[in-house]
């Protein structure tokens, strides 16, 4: 009697257990920016390709536009579990990682096949490692593209042009940093609180990636747009760990390659649309420049490497030198 009981109650686990793989898993996916920016529409992207190489198995429900809260919230809310995966600004991971510090250095990257080539290869898998400990999965990297200066008073074109300028630069001490060595008055500041800044001339410049330069209409309260390409804003799809571990081996396969192939459509996406962003701003008005002198600007920057290395280790600096000149 007791052998049957016994027997009985390991079908039951099992058939619970079998029950429980047989549901669908719904993950809550979270970004900040808009739900018309290209990092959204590659989540969109990750959303589709997940239920359709899943048969519906796995479903992530997404929510754009800082839904569930601005860029902190989400990195806390992954990294406890009640979001369960992000698509979050490199910028705000270094407090977690900080391997992640490295790529916001000025100059660090030399075009965006480097960027590729690092991320895709040995800095991304040495970043991903620094993720795993703090109970993250990182899954690929989307872009928000190479950041530009836009000022109110004159074309930029050699260092001594930023000198004085009131920037408005993210919670970065690495990009304080940069305008530090440029000569210019750095004021770390909320994106959203940023175009009123501009407009009633309490800022006068700032720098993004096209994209958010755009999104946020900055075209419409300043006079000239440089093309420094000074810093990289690199973007994580990350997961939390915990949620992706009770994924089936082969759904954590098919999530991985997911935003891998949602990671290559919105890069060439936001390539694609960078060069509209502009012409449609010139439209508007805004100056455009491209004759920057940008060998004045590595050399005005480099002490900002040379105290992070020597703050932080030169170990991720150097994986990402060595992708510098590979063909």
């Amino acid at each position: 009697m007791k052998k049957t009981a016994v027997l009985l109650s390991a079908l039951a686990v099992a058939l619970g257990f079998s029950a429980v793989s047989a549901e669908a898993v719904t993950l809550r996916m979270a970004t900040d920016v808009s739900r018309q920016d290209t990092q959204s529409l590659g989540g969109e992207f990750l959303v589709k390709e997940v239920a359709d190489k899943t048969n519906g198995d796995v479903q992530i429900k997404f929510y754009p536009d800082g839904t569930l809260g601005t860029s902190t919230a989400i990195v806390s809310g992954v990294r406890t579990g009640t979001i369960d995966m992000a698509i979050i600004g490199c910028v705000n991971l270094g407090g977690l990682a900080e391997g992640f510090l490295a790529l916001d250095l000025p100059f660090i990257f030399k075009d965006k096949a480097h960027v590729y080539r690092s991320l895709d290869g040995k800095v991304g898998a040495a970043l991903n490692e620094q993720l795993d400990k703090v109970g993250l999965v990182g899954l690929s990297y989307f872009e928000n593209g190479f950041r530009n200066i836009t000022n109110s008073r004159k074309p930029i074109k050699v260092p001594e042009d930023v000198k004085g300028l009131k920037i408005r630069v993210p919670q970065s001490n690495t990009l304080v940093a940069t305008f530090e060595a440029l000569g210019a008055n750095p004021v770390p500041m909320a994106y959203g609180e940023l175009y009123t800044a501009m407009e009633t001339g309490a800022i006068e410049a700032q720098d993004h990636p096209m994209p958010a330069l755009f999104a946020g209409k900055f075209y419409e309260v300043q006079k000239y747009l440089s093309m420094t390409r000074h810093g990289y804003a690199a973007v994580a799809v990350v997961v939390n760990k915990r949620k992706f571990d009770r994924l089936t081996p082969e759904q954590q396969d098919i999530l991985r390659q997911a935003a891998i192939d949602a990671a290559n459509y919105q890069r060439d996406l936001n390539s694609k649309m960078e060069g509209e962003m502009v012409a449609e701003m010139e439209k508007t008005g805004l100056q455009v420049n491209d004759d920057v002198q940008l060998d004045l600007f590595v050399e005005a920057t480099k002490s900002v490497r040379d105290s992070f290395i020597k703050e932080h280790g030169d170990a991720i600096v150097k994986l990402i030198e060595a992708e510098r000149d590979v063909q």
